[in-house]
């Protein structure tokens, strides 16, 4: 660990910079699998946070399977090998994901809809039959490998043209971000699919085995904004569950 001080620069809360900094350097392989990084208390001198920005940080990490915090003992880098993964408890944008663990991402689109929602549509976003929704369907990549497929409905009404647009070219949280969106939580289900029906292309996994990420997206008000069915690809994404007592 460095002795000199080190101010975090980039974007976001002193939180954010803090974990995408120590995130950086995990999968640099600055500490090995099974090893102690600094305690809280140098961290924080190097990086001129306070401890509770340190603890924080540090607890980000571990939901995405990065760190195994040790209470009394300290914080050590787990073994996550080289798939991609994300906690499930954390709610983000899988393309952001997929970068910030040192893949590039991309996204193949089959179908970018402007339509009225279907009775299933309705339910879930808990709007009109006949409402205004974006229906798109998508291939995540990773390193140009797909990793999931995506199968969206977005409620649009009352959003610019603009962001619509956005939405059907990347990231949905991106493009609802810009207009002062942000999905605050999720309500998923989890099952394991095996179907010849999902997915496309000549990257299509021949085992056609997936795990099924059923979510409602609710922005900090309660509203429902999107309704997503993500077919993640058995045995390339893993997801890391934090377990508490």
């Amino acid at each position: 660990m460095p002795k000199r001080s080190t101010p975090l620069g980039g974007q976001g809360t002193l939180t954010q910079r803090l974990r995408d900094v120590m995130r950086a350097r995990i999968l640099a392989g600055e500490w090995h699998p099974g090893e102690r990084i600094p305690s809280e208390t140098e961290i924080a001198e190097l990086y001129r946070v306070s401890r509770v920005t340190v603890r924080t940080a540090l607890k980000s990490l571990e939901s995405q399977g990065l760190l195994d915090i040790r209470h009394g003992s300290g914080a050590y880098v787990s073994n996550f090998g080289t798939n991609i993964r994300a906690g499930l408890q954390e709610l983000r944008s899988i393309t952001e994901t997929i970068r910030e663990l040192g893949f590039e991402p991309s996204m193949q689109f089959r179908l970018v809809n402007p339509t009225t929602a279907n009775e299933s549509q309705a339910k879930h976003l808990n709007i009109d039959l006949g409402a205004p929704v974006l229906y798109m369907e998508r291939a995540i990549l990773a390193d140009d490998e797909i990793v999931a497929y995506s199968y969206d409905a977005v409620s649009i009404e009352g959003l610019p043209s603009s962001v619509v647009q956005a939405m059907g070219k990347g990231s949905v949280f991106s493009a609802l971000a810009k207009f002062g969106v942000y999905p605050a939580r999720a309500f998923a289900e989890l099952h394991a699919i095996h179907s010849k029906e999902i997915g496309w292309g000549t990257k299509r996994p021949a085992s056609a085995l997936y795990l099924l990420l059923d979510q409602v997206h609710f922005d900090r008000d309660g509203n429902p904004l999107m309704h997503s069915k993500t077919y993640f690809v058995e045995g390339r994404f893993q997801f890391a569950i934090l377990r508490t007592s």
